[in-house]
């Protein structure tokens, strides 16, 4: 009998903590933690419609939120398009904890630097960029962009010249944030963001 209660005790401990990882990660559980809608594959304003619903909800519930790249892609072009300055086309892509902007940027807007100066005239109007590295909350509702890797027109940009890349870019003076970092304001009722698995991991301000 004892150990019959032994073994009854040791289910309802699995059972107990089975429901508490299933609450924690119940965002990340399909048909769990409310109505979730299925992951965008493809870039466009329906994308970006998706991407402020799910922010709508998280204002609502007080829960993060997870953004693929295509709907933060999505976000950037179609409702965000003043959050990445002159950079036309923006493209974001998430690996593990590493954020990749890309997109098209005036040729005028390129660094002086002596590689791309010998063939700036043979470039076009505009030319590529990309641009990587991992976020950084710098306080509630303010991130920044803190820069690994800078490439325009396919040319690597030494880190020396990082900050007149940035400047290139668009960047704003803020205090919190170093000059080898591209700060910018997060979407209403955003306190955080963060890029993990994959994923941008948004925390919203306060909870409900």
């Amino acid at each position: 009998m004892a150990r019959r209660r032994g073994g009854m005790v040791g289910v309802v401990g699995i059972v107990a903590v089975l429901a508490l990882a299933v609450w924690f990660f119940r965002d990340r559980i399909p048909g769990l933690g409310g109505p979730r809608s299925v992951a965008a594959t493809q870039v466009s304003p329906e994308a970006a419609k998706q991407a402020q619903e799910k922010l709508a909800r998280m204002r609502e519930s007080g829960d993060t939120v997870h953004l693929n790249a295509v709907e933060f892609t999505s976000l950037l072009r179609y409702d965000l398009a003043g959050l990445t300055g002159p950079l036309r086309d923006p493209s974001v892509d998430f690996v593990d904890n590493t954020l990749k902007l890309s997109g098209r940027v005036a040729t005028s807007l390129l660094p002086r630097m002596p590689e791309l100066d010998q063939v700036r005239r043979f470039l076009p109007d505009t030319a590529d960029v990309m641009v990587s590295g991992s976020l950084r909350t710098l306080r509630p509702g303010h991130a920044a962009l803190g820069v690994r890797d800078v490439s325009f027109a396919r040319f690597p940009v030494p880190a020396t010249y990082y900050p007149q890349a940035l400047k290139g870019l668009g960047r704003r003076s803020d205090p919190d944030a170093r000059e080898d970092e591209y700060p910018f304001t997060l979407p209403p009722g955003v306190a955080s963001a963060e890029v993990e698995g994959g994923e941008l991991v948004l925390t919203p301000s306060r909870k409900p």
